[in-house]
Parts: structure tokens; sequence; C-alpha cells
């Protein structure tokens, strides 16, 4: 992983927020972060979930979910055995990522109950 699973967020997050401030709708941040993060999506299977993940849960907070995130986040937690995040990911940083797929799965939930 490039960087510590907590750096990786908060660089999501503080691009979020900011093509958000640019007047762009959730969806087009969702695409502009994609671009944005295209090497570390390609590059590592646990820095791709980890950048999905921050992005639906995003998202989410503004009741909002577009359904390509959603089907390949989920795609990615059904295949979570075969990510090498022993590899990549010291152990503390793969609890957080679980408590946040779990997060995921609530709030997913919740916002197709909105939707």
């Amino acid at each position: 992983m490039l960087s510590s699973y907590e750096e990786l967020n908060q660089y999501v997050i503080e691009d979020f927020n900011e093509f958000l401030n640019e007047g762009l709708s959730i969806s087009q941040v969702t695409e502009k972060l994609l671009e944005e993060y295209y090497r570390g999506i390609v590059n590592s299977k646990v820095e791709k979930l980890v950048i999905y993940l921050r992005i639906a849960l995003l998202s989410i907070e503004r009741n909002y979910l577009r359904e390509d995130i959603k089907a390949e986040l989920m795609s990615m937690i059904n295949e979570l055995e075969s990510i090498p995040t022993k590899e990549e990911v010291v152990s503390e940083n793969t609890k957080q990522i679980l408590l946040d797929i779990e997060r995921f799965k609530k709030k997913s939930k919740d916002v197709n109950k909105i939707l």
C-alpha cells in the first residue's frame, strides 16, 4: 500500500470535499476521484478496496451511492479472502478496514431504504 490507511482515507476525504466545494455533483466527484486514484486502484487490491470504501461511505453520508461503486465494492467484499491483505496491510489497518466494511454494509442498507 502506498500510504497508510489513515493517510489514504484523509486524502480521499480532502479531495471529495474539495471537489464538492467546486460545485460538482456526488456522481461527478466520484468519477473524478476514480481518475485521481487510478494508479492505486489498478496497482493494489487493498488500496482499491480502501478508496472505494471511503467513496461509498462519504457518498452514503449524503444519501447517495452510485450503483457501480456499490456493485464493485460488494464484489470486492465478497472476494475478500483473495485480497493479499497480509502482504499489504498491517494488522491494525486490517481491523479498521473490516470495521469500515461493516459500516458500509449497514449504511448501504439504510440508504436503499431512503432511495
